[in-house]
Parts: C-alpha cells; sequence; structure tokens
C-alpha cells in the first residue's frame, strides 16, 4: 500500500504538523510505504501562470508537475491535512489541485460526459479549524465542505472520499484533546487494515 499525504500548513507547531507525522508512523507501523508532500516546505507555488497552462495544453508539462502527478498516481491512499482558511482551502493547496489535478491525467470529457481517471484510490481529508463544528453545521456548511473538497474535487477526479474528518477549536484545545483528536484521525485506518488482511 502507497500512502501518500498532502501536507499544508506553515507551522511547525500546528496540529496539523502533529496529525503529519503521525500519520507517517502508523503508515509505516502497518508496512505501508509513506510519502509526505509538505507543500510550504517545497516552497510549492500555487499560482497557475500562463505559462503553465499553455504547456499543459502542449503536452509539454513543467517536471516538477509531473513528478506530482507520478505519486498521485501511484498513490492507494491519499491523505490531505489542512487547516480551514476562509471556509476554504490554503491557497497553496489550492493551487497545488489546480495544477496537478490536471485535465488529461485526472479527468478527461468522456462520450458520458467528465470521466475521473484516477480511480481505485481511497482519500482521507483532515481538516483542522478554530471554531464549533456545531457553528459551522447550523449554516449548513459542514456538508458543503464535504461536497466541495471532497466530492467536486477528488470524487470528481474518480476517487473515493472515504471520510473527511474535522477537529474543532484546534488553537485552544489542550494536550488531551489534541491527543484524542491524533487518535481519532488514525482510527479511519482500521477498516483499510482488515481489508488487506482478508
Amino acid at each position: 500500500m502507497k500512502h501518500l499525504i498532502i501536507y499544508a500548513h506553515p507551522s511547525k507547531r500546528s496540529f496539523s504538523f502533529q496529525l503529519k507525522n503521525a500519520l507517517k508512523v502508523e503508515s509505516e507501523r502497518r508496512g505501508w510505504s509513506a510519502t509526505i508532500r509538505d507543500l510550504y516546505e517545497m516552497k510549492f507555488d500555487p499560482v497557475l501562470w500562463p505559462s503553465d497552462l499553455e504547456k499543459m495544453k502542449t503536452g509539454n508539462t513543467e517536471d516538477y508537475i509531473l513528478k506530482e502527478q507520478e505519486l498521485v498516481k501511484e498513490a492507494d491512499i491519499i491523505s490531505v491535512v489542512y487547516p480551514l482558511w476562509w471556509a476554504g482551502f490554503p491557497a497553496i493547496l489550492k493551487g497545488y489541485i489546480d495544477k496537478i489535478l490536471s485535465y488529461g491525467f485526472a479527468y478527461k470529457a468522456g462520450k458520458n460526459g467528465i470521466e475521473g481517471l484516477l480511480t481505485n484510490k481511497k482519500v482521507y481529508l483532515y481538516t483542522s479549524m478554530g471554531n464549533k463544528v456545531e457553528e459551522y453545521e447550523e449554516k449548513g456548511l459542514i456538508e458543503a465542505f464535504r461536497k466541495i473538497q471532497g466530492g467536486e474535487i477528488f470524487e470528481f477526479c474518480g476517487m473515493n472520499v472515504e471520510h473527511q474528518q474535522f477537529f474543532p477549536q484546534i488553537p485552544s484545545a489542550s494536550t488531551e484533546e489534541i491527543e484524542k483528536h491524533l487518535q481519532v484521525a488514525l482510527s479511519v485506518f482500521e477498516p483499510i487494515s482488515e481489508n488487506v488482511s482478508s
């Protein structure tokens, strides 16, 4: 099993940073191959420049984009770890998605409409936030987040979004609460382990 962990948080003191590391350790414990793409450490350029787009359209995609696409293509499991900023992804993660999940690689137009090309992949989204989950639920936003951040991106490309976890009030969370969040985050892999062993 190849596990690709896409991480998008600028602080090494964040819950997301701890979670990213915990996912790698848990993967290795299970005998999986884990690859972390720390977008800030990579200094990933999120801007899809006109030259980038033109090269993609003419089949001359930049090597750094092809490298990321190969990692996505090879992955059995993809975990995306990020904070919720202004009800969406951090800009660096949105730019990664814009560049990597491109037309012809992640999806294409077929006889019956858009066809996702990245099938047989399990996706897990880990979303940290400052507010309570209930505050977003009252506005109908949690379901919207699941559809927009999961369904309309990863499922659109043929992947299966297995789960999206929301971690509330992270800036004020205690050490004990953080530990519980980490345990919950790792517990979602139990069904995968059972499927593999059978």
